[in-house]
């Protein structure tokens, strides 16, 4: 394992704040898959399943019930309760429960904290609270973390909260996303933004992006004087 000496916090950063999905856990896939199945006793039409995943692929960063709600009311022209869309939610969250049980950390992670175990960390996701924090202790990470918060919630207004729960400037904070959401939460708040595992996702914006924290890794090592 690489040690602290070896690598160097070339993002000069005194609090580091992570998403969840796709930044910790890599489950972008099972959700989908799972999504499909939930939206499917709804309607069994191919091209409007299409275009559902389509809206639930971008929408990352925004709280589920935003999105089930903006489903129904723009796709299958019906409104939902708060309780109906409460209860889709949860089905849903066993079903993710379930499929992600064995799941592992995305790779480097473990590692990039260990790195930076000096510097306090935060989780900002737009996943509910109860999925973040239940997966969290699966994966037996919580002591990693000064403080953990799922959605529903508005990211930019979460950064800004943590920036005074720390006394820290904007320049010392630093958020870790893979969506365009994220880095315009980010952006917005004036904190730095790094892309991690985004894919295609942050094509348009101009930030730093790896595939992985072990390739982060490399590079701030690649960097150090």
């Amino acid at each position: 394992m690489t040690s602290n000496s070896d690598c160097t916090n070339i993002f000069e950063t005194k609090i580091m704040i992570f998403d969840f999905d796709g930044v910790i856990i890599d489950s972008t896939e099972v959700k989908v898959e799972e999504y499909r199945i939930l939206l499917s006793q709804f309607t069994k039409n191919e091209a409007t399943l299409n275009e559902i995943i389509n809206i639930y692929r971008n929408s990352g960063g925004i709280p589920r019930e935003t999105t089930l709600k903006k489903v129904f009311k723009e796709v299958l022209d019906k409104t939902l309760s708060n309780q109906e869309v409460e209860n889709l939610s949860l089905d849903y969250s066993k079903q993710i429960f379930r499929r992600l049980e064995a799941i592992k950390p995305l790779k480097g992670f473990l590692e990039y904290l260990a790195i930076h175990k000096e510097i306090n960390k935060h989780i900002i996701s737009g996943a509910p609270n109860s999925d973040v924090s239940y997966l969290i202790k699966k994966l037996n990470i919580s002591n990693h973390f000064k403080s953990m918060k799922g959605g529903p919630l508005n990211k930019k207004n979460e950064i800004i909260n943590i920036m005074k729960l720390e006394k820290v400037k904007a320049q010392d904070i630093v958020y870790f996303g893979d969506q365009k959401n994220d880095c315009i939460a980010a952006k917005s708040a004036g904190v730095g933004f790094i892309g991690i595992n985004a894919g295609s996702n942050l094509d348009t914006m101009k930030c730093e992006k790896f595939p992985d924290f072990e390739k982060l890794i490399a590079y701030e090592m690649a960097s150090r004087p």
